[in-house]
């Protein structure tokens, strides 16, 4: 498996974000926000004693994550809105873990959907919304097309591309499990051949570096 294979881009969420259009959005909701530091995983709802809440991630990581299974659907990076693509949605379908330490603010949707109508900027709103729904589509199509090997080596090469504070604090096989639910056994055993071919270099379970991978395992 080729490491440039153009099926990693659904995988890295930074790929076409339309930070201009969020930065525009932040301007405005910003001061209506209050702003909290949140340490490396910690868990917060998208709602706050059931009203939905809008996020405002300026500083780090967070995964998008659902409730039923725990499963991560997505990580963002700092510019990014959160919650405001789920307005209207039941309550609890997703939450948020933050992957590094963060600086987050909240205010009611209901209020920043007001803000963004008042301020003309339904453009930009769109935009952010159409760029959450290519990432989340384009995941849902592409990895029930591929064999578990096949997933197991694009996570390997989406983790090589997180931040520096997110590859060494996360085993390469809690990354993948967490985005897959795939067996521990099964997970663990495509570490370990790829490890052997000397294909990726893991050290104390954090991965070090990936290769050319093998298109077959």
């Amino acid at each position: 498996m080729n490491s440039d294979n153009d099926k990693t881009t659904y995988l890295q969420a930074r790929e076409g974000k339309p930070t201009e259009h969020i930065n525009k959005l932040m301007e405005v909701l910003a001061p209506l926000a209050t702003f909290k530091s949140y340490k490396q995983y910690r868990t917060i709802q998208l709602t706050d004693k059931s009203v939905q809440l809008c996020l405002l991630l300026t500083e780090g990581s967070a995964s998008i994550c659902r409730h039923k299974d725990g499963m991560i659907l997505t990580n963002m990076y700092a510019p990014a809105i959160l919650g405001i693509a789920t307005f209207n949605m039941r309550e609890d379908e997703f939450f948020i873990r933050t992957e590094t330490n963060v600086m987050l603010g909240s205010l009611p949707v209901e209020l920043a959907v007001d803000s963004i109508r008042q301020n003309d900027l339904l453009l930009e709103l769109i935009n952010l919304q159409a760029y959450y729904i290519r990432v989340l589509g384009e995941r849902e199509f592409n990895l029930p097309g591929i064999s578990i090997y096949e997933s197991i080596c694009l996570h390997l090469l989406q983790l090589m591309h997180e931040p520096e504070g997110i590859r060494q604090n996360t085993s390469a096989y809690t990354y993948i499990q967490e985005r897959t639910n795939f067996s521990r056994s099964r997970i663990m055993n495509i570490l370990s051949a790829l490890k052997q071919g000397g294909y990726i270099k893991i050290e104390n379970g954090k991965l070090q570096h990936v290769g050319k991978l093998p298109e077959r395992f």
